[in-house]
């Protein structure tokens, strides 16, 4: 007796978790059936309005003097001594350095050399007396202090951007608080074709001297001013050679390319078949395609300046 009621528990053990299997199925079945169609995905979106921006470019480079030289012997010879020690204020014609120009049989007066501009003398190139001179290389340099200037180099799509005239602003790179404002003042007619790049020249006044010949700084050039469509970078998506955004037509995701430029912040310029009040969907396109039910959760976007 004990046995059979053992075998009916065991029996119906089976059935139930047999009928639980059953039920599971059908259900992942039913699931299978339900048409894409039917999915309605939940987003965010943003609704398209042109907003006022200052396109700015960020590039970092070396301060230099306005004028910052070398300094050049006019004769051979050997070094003899430096007449000035560097960090001196210089006035043009000051006499930098004396060279000994070692010629057999003759007896020369020690040869000057004379400053062509005025400025601190940033670096002294001879120290050890004796030491081969020639006009080919340079024994001091010397930096006006009062005017600076950056010179770096721009890739070919970015100089097409600027010209000259443009408004930048130098800062510290380590203290924003120190900065002066300046214009572009050379913008190369051509590329060149062996860094496929321009070099550009900044120049702005330094007012009490604040920045220092040799700092690293931040230079902001603002090239252009105008009107955009401005989105946050996670809307755009990055296809096959395209990129693109959803756009919400009356609960459904359609997707339109874009042309990408300016990026400020976390936000990007797009242009492309968009219009005022167009609803960008910014979170959740990664899952949509073409016709997509989409449920939305439309805000206004700040203006940036």
């Amino acid at each position: 007796m004990k046995n059979d009621t053992i075998k009916k528990i065991g029996l119906w053990t089976v059935i139930i978790l047999a009928a639980i299997i059953v039920v599971r199925i059908g259900i992942s079945l039913e699931k299978s059936r339900k048409k894409p169609s039917d999915v309605i995905f939940s987003v965010n979106t943003v609704k398209l309005a042109k907003q006022n921006i200052t396109r700015v470019m960020s590039i970092q480079g070396i301060v230099e003097g306005d004028p910052q030289v070398k300094v050049y012997p006019q004769v051979p010879g050997k070094f003899a001594r430096n007449n000035v020690s560097e960090g001196q204020m210089v006035n043009r014609d000051d006499v930098i350095t004396y060279i000994d120009r070692d010629i057999v049989g003759a007896s020369y007066e020690l040869a000057p050399v004379k400053a062509p501009v005025s400025g601190m003398v940033t670096k002294l190139y001879y120290i050890d007396r004796g030491d081969s001179v020639s006009p080919q290389m340079p024994v001091a340099e010397i930096a006006n202090q009062d005017s600076i200037k950056v010179v770096f180099n721009v890739g070919q799509d970015d100089l097409l951007k600027l010209k000259k005239g443009d408004r930048v602003v130098i800062s510290y790179i380590n203290d924003s608080a120190i900065s002066m404002e300046g214009e572009v003042v050379s913008v190369p007619p051509v590329v060149d074709k062996d860094i496929m790049a321009g070099t550009v020249v900044v120049k702005a006044p330094n007012k009490g001297r604040t920045m220092k010949i040799g700092m690293s700084v931040n230079v902001d050039i603002s090239y252009s001013q105008g009107t955009a469509f401005m989105v946050p970078e996670k809307a755009v998506l990055l296809g096959d050679q395209r990129s693109y955004v959803y756009v919400n037509k009356s609960g459904t995701a359609q997707s339109v390319d874009v042309n990408l430029d300016y990026r400020l912040n976390d936000t990007i310029e797009i242009t492309g078949a968009l219009a005022e009040g167009d609803e960008v969907i910014t979170d959740g396109s990664y899952k949509l395609y073409d016709g997509a039910k989409v449920s939305t959760a439309a805000f206004e976007p700040k203006e940036k300046k």
